[in-house]
């Protein structure tokens, strides 16, 4: 009798050791990472619509994982990212200042040739797959977000341009280990931040000038005329203004610029109408004002020889152009 009960005894321990060994392998596996994702805000700054040259920007992307088990060596994310505030066209990405718009792109790569968008919109590009090295229950890293803002936007008006990227956006799957696909990553947990991308267009003008030539001639008992051009290119929304010097004979009277042929002179007058009635000059109403429209915009200038006496000779003269914006 007590043999019997020696053995009743150690059959209950026996089963009490394995139901502690099993809890025990119950909760190891059940012990998972818990990740969080921060991006900076990516900015282009000051972008020049009218060089011809494109814009580059960038944004870190830091992720942080606790609570990763032991025997994990990786933490694996799917980073998806939509098309933000200003929304898409034609798979380009928008920023926006009031109606106005601005196209730009996100990256995977330094190179800006690989797209960045995410699982349920490939037409963005793909979700870029991030690998974490895991230790000692954690596993931190950064990755870097390109921007990429195409040249020749120079219908864009000036203005800062703003695209909002809310947590509904920037969606990023993680699971332990290396296998989760991100082509399909919705069964595993999901992390969420938000950022914005932001460019300001500043105000710009080119401008190029054609010279006036007022010919051969013998006497000058009649009025000579003359007319060139002022080719100015403005972003859209500035204001500039275009000044004329008085010459090489720095004249302050816009009609009494000096050509000059050795120490013999011809005076001149460079005008805005073919008319002959708006002297073009260096300040105040004799300037030549427009609004920018982000292409070309060909000004004539008007030049006139009233008669005068003059001696033979090759008269020549140089007046700078200056254009003002803001």
């Amino acid at each position: 009798m007590r043999y019997a009960s020696l053995k009743r005894l150690r059959t209950l321990l026996l089963q009490a050791g394995i139901g502690l060994l099993l809890y025990g392998a119950g909760a190891a596996d059940a012990a998972a990472a818990s990740c969080t994702v921060d991006i900076d805000s990516a900015n282009f700054g000051n972008v020049d619509t009218l060089s011809g040259a494109s814009a580059d920007a960038t944004a870190q992307v830091s992720i942080s994982c606790s609570g990763v088990s032991a025997n994990a060596t990786a933490v694996t994310l799917c980073g998806n990212l939509g098309s933000g505030s200003g929304g898409t066209s034609g798979g380009t990405r928008i920023m926006r200042s009031g109606t106005n718009e601005l196209g730009y792109q996100l990256y995977a790569d330094a190179g800006r040739a690989t797209r960045w968008g995410s699982y349920d919109d490939t037409t963005l590009g793909q979700p870029r797959t991030i690998r974490i090295a895991a230790s000692d229950g954690e596993a931190n890293g950064a990755v870097t977000l390109y921007g990429g803002l195409s040249a020749g936007q120079t219908s864009a008006a000036t203005g800062t341009y703003l695209s909002s990227f809310t947590t509904g956006e920037v969606r990023f799957y993680y699971e332990e280990g290396t296998t989760l696909d991100c082509a399909a990553p919705t069964s595993a947990t999901l992390a969420q931040a938000s950022f914005t991308v932001q460019a300001t267009v500043a105000a710009n003008c080119l401008i190029a000038v054609s010279n006036l030539d007022f010919g051969l001639h013998g006497l000058i008992d009649s009025e000579v005329t003359a007319s060139g051009g002022v080719d100015v290119t403005c972003t859209p929304n500035s204001t500039y203004s275009i000044a004329m010097d008085g010459g090489l004979a720095a004249a302050t009277n816009p009609e009494q610029r000096l050509m000059r042929s050795g120490t013999n002179t011809i005076a001149y007058g460079l005008y805005a109408d073919q008319a002959h009635s708006r002297p073009w000059g260096a300040t105040g109403s004799a300037l030549v004002s427009g609004t920018g429209a982000g292409a070309v915009q060909s000004i004539p200038v008007f030049g006139r020889v009233a008669p005068q006496p003059a001696a033979v000779g090759n008269y020549t003269d140089t007046v700078i152009v200056t254009v003002t914006y803001f």
